[in-house]
């Protein structure tokens, strides 16, 4: 291993010197002088960034670690210790950054005082979480590690260098610039947690646990930065695998079981992006960490910590009301049916869980109550009914989400028993769909072939005999039943994946022990299916990682980039440079606003819905709408527009107003800007 790594750091010294010979080569011919080189512009950029995201890590898990001092927990390692103070370290944090927004200073200055002070007060845990991660480093580059392990680490490594190419380019994910961002961008321009429906209406009362940091990494730095706060998740996720699975299985079923995640191509995309669903799945997965640990030692302090996960993981997205219920039906089923506690024990540990819970995760529901009156039932009222194919909802998800089929449908046949098994077939058939017809669940990524593959090798017992397999497995059965019925997308897996992989890689780990002539086979096969997932089954393909590649190492500017990827950023471009400074846009059937830097609304507000076109009679009554709204510029996204979002409430409204009060300012690359004219 130390002779690999000595050859490594040579061959990387060396690369650096070829990099920079190309880089100065390609620039000379270009004729671009030292003033206006992105290389190193580019590169400084990225590596600032990487320095603020860690700096931000440190100090989250040094305030928890400090916090869990306090209340004398004892974690089983240095990355146990890490990981769960991380956690505790972002619930103080995440109400930090609410307390500022409700009392109306949430601003750089306000931010960069509190994470100083932070860092200042958890100077000797962050100090010593320094030292011993340059302790493990060391231990890890004298100790041995066997090839095909190495083999399975550098696999990760590309996949890291890939993600995080992903993760350093400016936004162009449907929902990051369509709700998240926004959002965050909104409430940091006003430095208060305002009401803010004219964004997005469809989502501007939900959770936003996750969100919340994206206003400080918008007040720190930019939207990169937010992205790689939602990439360090996946990372961070993948950590929390390995160390569960090492504590209680062995070293080679955690390091699996870690790969096994953090290269399904789904999560690979969602590193990528500025959405939620990491972090929220980083939630998840401690909580359920914390009270596996509370059920094998039953130590009140394991419960306290995964009650206070929960609550993030509910304050991060309404699928955490289904995770917190099945691990309080975990709760009561090993105190009642397996330990046979006393009522008292029992009742003691719920109340516990459950007042934590409540307590940490209930902010943005009371927020959405007092603003809205929107409850907690009605809110849950939505998530059964499927949220995503709620046509009211539309204007939160990208086109592909509303269009794709999410179930196969099969006729249903005479009979009551044929028409039961009719309706069933589906569901059984959805671990194949999901794997093998992935793109009709929408978001671009795959769950991979190893699930499928070897999950069926748990119908033989033997496979599992551990108490901890049986109790993944009927967690993750019971999360897979409920995703089906009420909301079945992608995304909605990514809780139970990192089970899932602990699941496979046990099983693997099964295999290899009981075969050992077909161990090296076994291993190969399966590092060829990562690499096989890594770029055949890349989720947006070759071309955008090369290109997310050269816009990180310097040779493509951020602006290049962007205007390939990204459609609204050209328009929003020609908004912001020639519009006057005092407009207000009202923008229809697109919500991806982030780049516009003019006011602006997705939905006229009256009273507090969204305005109801077909409650008007005329054109000329809703150009009175846009007059009271100080509407001066309507945008227009023609593709999106041509497909129906919008046109059938607003269509033949604006076209009574086409001839006589819309001026059409631009018309390029699929949108319309028109100036309002209200003489």
């Amino acid at each position: 291993m130390m002779s690999f790594l000595e050859k490594s750091k040579w061959f990387l010294l060396a690369g650096w010197v070829v990099l920079i010979y190309t880089s100065y080569v390609y620039f000379w011919r270009q004729n671009v002088f030292w003033g206006q080189q992105i290389l190193w512009r580019s590169l400084g950029e990225v590596l600032f960034r990487i320095f603020l995201l860690g700096l931000f890590l440190l100090i989250g898990a040094g305030l928890g670690k400090r916090v869990l001092k306090w209340l004398g927990f004892q974690a089983s390692s240095f990355l146990e210790s890490f990981l769960f103070g991380l956690g505790i370290g972002f619930v103080i944090l995440t109400y930090l950054f609410i307390s500022f927004g409700l009392i109306g200073i949430l601003n750089r200055w306000a931010i960069s005082l509190s994470l100083l002070g932070i860092y200042v007060i958890s100077y000797p845990e962050i100090r010593d979480i320094i030292r011993q991660i340059k302790t493990r480093l060391k231990n890890l580059s004298t100790s041995g590690m066997p090839p095909l392990e190495t083999a399975l680490v550098l696999v990760v490594l590309v996949q890291v260098v890939i993600n995080l190419a992903g993760a350093s380019v400016l936004p162009s994910d449907w929902d990051g610039l369509g709700a998240y961002l926004p959002m965050a961008k909104e409430w940091a321009y006003l430095h208060r947690l305002t009401n803010i429906p004219y964004i997005n209406f469809a989502v501007h009362n939900g959770p936003f646990n996750v969100g919340i940091f994206y206003v400080m990494a918008l007040l720190v730095k930019d939207a990169i930065l937010a992205k790689l706060i939602h990439f360090s998740f996946g990372l961070l996720t993948a950590l929390g695998i390995y160390c569960l699975t090492k504590r209680y299985f062995s070293s080679q079923t955690a390091l699996f079981a870690g790969a096994i995640f953090y290269l399904i191509p789904l999560v690979s995309w969602q590193s990528t992006t500025a959405y939620i669903d990491l972090g929220f799945t980083f939630y998840a997965f401690l909580a359920f960490y914390a009270l596996t640990n509370w059920i094998s030692s039953r130590k009140m302090s394991w419960l306290i910590i995964s009650g206070a996960l929960s609550g993030l993981s509910l304050g991060s997205k309404y699928t955490g009301f289904l995770w917190v219920a099945l691990l309080l039906v975990a709760i009561l089923i090993n105190l009642v049916a397996l330990k046979k506690e006393r009522l008292s024990v029992v009742a003691k540990s719920v109340v516990v869980y459950t007042a934590v819970t409540g307590l940490v995760g209930c902010f943005w529901y009371l927020r959405a109550f007092i603003i809205s009156g929107d409850s907690v039932f009605s809110l849950l009222h939505i998530f059964f009914k499927g949220y995503l194919r709620t046509e009211a909802f539309a204007p939160a998800v990208a086109p592909v989400t509303l269009l794709a089929p999410v179930v196969p449908h099969i006729p249903e046949t005479p009979g009551f028993l044929s028409a039961l098994f009719s309706r069933l077939v589906p569901y059984f058939r959805l671990p194949w769909e999901i794997s093998m017809h992935s793109r009709s669940f929408s978001d671009p990524g795959g769950i991979g072939l190893l699930f499928l593959s070897f999950l069926p090798f748990l119908f033989v017992f033997r496979f599992r005999e551990r108490k901890l397999v049986r109790f993944l497995l009927f967690y993750s059965g019971a999360y897979l039943f409920f995703w089906a019925w009420a909301l079945p997308y992608k995304r909605g897996l990514l809780p139970i994946l990192p089970l899932l992989s602990i699941i496979v890689s046990y099983v693997l780990g099964r295999i290899f022990n009981s075969h050992r002539f077909l161990k090296g086979g076994f291993f190969v096969l399966i590092i060829l299916t990562f690499v096989f997932q890594i770029f055949y089954l890349a989720p947006e393909g070759l071309d955008k990682v090369f290109q997310r590649l050269s816009v990180l190492v310097g040779l493509k500017s951020q602006q290049e980039y962007i205007l390939n990827s990204e459609e609204t950023y050209q328009v929003f471009s020609y908004v912001n440079g020639h519009l006057p400074v005092d407009s207000k846009l009202f923008i229809v059937s697109d919500p991806r606003t982030f780049y516009c830097e003019r006011r602006y609304v997705t939905a006229i507000i009256k009273g507090n819905r969204p305005l109801d076109p077909s409650s008007l009679a005329s054109g000329i009554e809703l150009l009175a709408e846009f007059r009271r709204a100080e509407i001066t510029h309507l945008v227009v996204n023609q593709k999106l527009w041509d497909l129906g979002y919008d046109k059938g409430r607003y269509g033949d409204l604006l076209e009574d107003l086409k001839e006589r009060h819309l001026q059409v300012l631009y018309d390029e690359h699929g949108f319309q800007v028109f100036r309002i004219l209200y003489g």
